[in-house]
Formats: structure tokens, sequence, C-alpha cells
């Protein structure tokens, strides 16, 4: 019997920061890694030009700061 690796599915909580460092905005997402919530914080904050930052938080576990690049 052949098995398939099945990636388990977390829960992450994007939370994005005014200028200020005041939370402004959060989101739920499910994602299969770090790696892929950090990119997807990325684009996001890319996306969008009110916030400065933002916090990817595996429940109580802080996963990355993502900070807008100064231009």
């Amino acid at each position: 019997m052949q098995t398939q690796a099945v990636d388990a599915i977390r829960s992450y909580r994007l939370c994005f920061r005014d200028g200020n460092n005041v939370l402004a905005r959060t989101y739920d997402v499910d994602l299969p890694s770090d790696d892929e919530v950090r990119d997807l914080a990325a684009l996001m904050l890319e996306e969008q030009g009110a916030h400065a930052c933002a916090e990817v938080w595996d429940r109580a576990r802080l996963v990355c700061t993502v900070r807008r690049e100064v231009q």
C-alpha cells in the first residue's frame, strides 16, 4: 500500500501595524508553511500603502515581522 505525504495546514494570523506601531488590521489564513505565510504577508504589505509592517503569528509563536522597504 502506498501512502502520500500530506502537508499539515496551519492557522496563522497576520497583524498589520500602522506607522505608529498601532495594530490596524488582522487576517486569519490557513497555509502549509511559515515560508508561504511570510511570502503572503510581504505581498499583502507591498500591495497596500497604509501599513508599515506585518507580524505573522502561529498562535503564541511570532513567526516573523515583515517591514515595508523604504524607497
